[in-house]
């Protein structure tokens, strides 16, 4: 099938094969500019699942009110990336799981999605989020961030790179 459009005096022609693999769409594109041809380019579209995220939400936000106080590290990359917005970036699973061994223990998380972009293996959350850590009658505390999760090989959606703003400085 062939698609064409366009912008800006690019015109662009789309040749989508269906056929490609099960689940997925390869797109060729051809654009001219000028009445240049350019080169092709050929990348494979995977369909995206916003339900996914949001159950890898409901097991982050479970994960972060659980008993064991590093349940939740698990649901980050090895190589994840925690910017709680203060002066430490922290990296890596070791340091997530440092942090979770210090941090108070967390109860009534809630992670909102505002809006979710996501193409593939890759998906970035804006989001509102809450939880309370301390005595009971504590305040909760309230964040607004963003999240880019990663399908792993294990098929399991993991935070690679978390940033909060807002009250929260970190996670404790």
């Amino acid at each position: 099938m062939n698609v064409s459009f366009r912008r800006g005096g690019v015109t662009r022609a789309v040749q989508v094969d269906t056929k490609a693999q099960p689940g997925k769409i390869a797109a060729r594109t051809v654009g001219t500019v000028k009445g240049r041809v350019l080169m092709p380019a050929t990348r494979i579209v995977t369909p995206f699942d916003d339900q996914e995220i949001r159950a890898a939400e409901k097991a982050l936000e479970s994960a972060l009110s659980a008993v064991d106080p590093t349940a939740w590290v698990y649901e980050y990359t090895e190589d994840a990336v925690f910017d709680g917005g203060g002066d430490e970036v922290l990296c890596g699973r070791e340091a997530l799981l440092s942090l979770a061994r210090a941090m108070a223990p967390m109860r009534d998380v809630s992670i909102r999605p505002l809006r979710t972009e996501g193409s593939g293996h890759l998906a970035t959350v804006w989001f509102e989020g809450s939880w309370v850590s301390g005595p009971p009658g504590a305040p909760p505390t309230t964040a607004r961030g963003m999240i880019l999760w990663r399908k792993e090989d294990d098929g399991h959606w993991r935070v690679a790179i978390e940033h909060l703003t807002g009250e929260a400085g970190s996670h404790a």
